[in-house]
């Protein structure tokens, strides 16, 4: 008798468990979707330029629910070791970023996200 007990239970719990997993994923039925946030995607039509001694420019004609930010490679003298510098995040019109000091722009550059960092 004790031994038809134990074989039971040995295949009751596992059964029991996927019926409660089953139950749980059914009651929960979420499923994610991007429709009531639009969808994201990184911005396009990007440019930068060195804006002069001072820092850089960058700009993008669609955000695309993204946004970007302008990104200075700045040098001491201009041969210096590389300082990296940041400006804001935008989804229209110009980030700057600034060289500080005496440090010189030598580059420009973008950094994008697809979700709006603003």
């Amino acid at each position: 008798m004790l031994k038809n007990a134990s074989i039971r239970r040995v295949v009751t719990l596992p059964a029991l468990g996927m019926l409660l997993a089953g139950a749980f994923s059914v009651g929960a039925g979420g499923t994610a979707s991007a429709s009531g946030t639009g969808v994201l995607a990184h911005p396009t039509g990007c440019r930068t330029e060195v804006g002069g001694r001072w820092g850089t420019l960058a700009e993008c004609n669609n955000h695309n629910g993204g946004s970007y930010r302008a990104i200075a490679v700045c040098k001491e003298g201009g041969t210096g070791p590389s300082i990296w510098s940041y400006g804001p995040w935008r989804q229209f019109g110009y980030s700057r970023a600034y060289c500080n000091g005496s440090t010189v722009a030598t580059s420009a550059g973008i950094e994008s996200s697809p979700r709006n960092n603003t």
